[in-house]
């Protein structure tokens, strides 16, 4: 579901992590390091945006982010989002979502969204925009009927290290995943991890499917 460009390692890599801190890549794995707009490092596979709890000097990060867009290494827009946890206000929040949002259809580029207790507002907005770029709810953790709702709307899911622990999201992963094969990646965000531990889980999550 996501585009390569010339900067892929060859050869082309077996597993992706689509959203890490911490992590870098190897031979067999392609990881898109998270940046921030204004200290972004662009010399590896990068995602670039405006995070939610961070929308101070929001001017100068979106015209960071619109010119980091284009750049080769650029494989996503994100992470960016709306967050009902944070005190910024949500109208603020929503405004600048929908101007990466416009971004992200302009380079043709994935959008990767952080979302907290704002599933009905990512999904109206979906609609809202018409949206075509594929959008990736990262980190997500919640239940069956959420995960549903988000996918019946093209909003794929990355799954980060809860899947390995958490019995609510593995019936998420079981359930969908012959249906949405496609709209499921996996990510290490912040955890020390190996995104291949995800893949080996998923495998065994498939194995043992009821």
């Amino acid at each position: 579901m996501l585009k390569k460009n010339s900067n892929t390692p060859s050869p082309t890599p077996l597993y992706l992590d689509l959203h890490s801190h911490t992590q870098y890549a190897s031979a067999d794995t392609l990881v898109i390091r998270n940046q921030y707009p204004l200290t972004a490092d662009p010399t590896l596979p990068f995602s670039v945006g405006i995070h939610p709890w961070f929308l101070d000097n929001w001017q100068a990060q979106l015209d960071a982010v619109a010119t980091l867009a284009s750049h080769p290494n650029c494989w996503a827009i994100g992470e960016c989002g709306i967050d009902k946890n944070t005190s910024t206000p949500l109208p603020l929040q929503q405004q600048i979502f929908t101007k990466q949002i416009a971004i992200a259809e302009t380079v043709q580029k994935p959008l990767i969204i952080h979302c907290v207790k704002a599933y009905s507002e990512i999904i109206a907005l979906r609609q809202r925009t018409h949206a075509r770029q594929l959008w990736v709810l990262h980190g997500f953790r919640k239940n069956l009927p959420t995960a549903q709702a988000l996918l019946s709307h093209g909003i794929a899911l990355s799954f980060g290290a809860a899947l390995l622990h958490d019995p609510k999201l593995q019936q998420v992963f079981q359930t969908l995943y012959p249906h949405y094969c496609d709209y499921f990646f996996f990510e290490t965000d912040d955890a020390e991890l190996n995104v291949k531990t995800l893949y080996q889980f998923a495998e065994h999550l498939k194995a043992t499917q009821k």
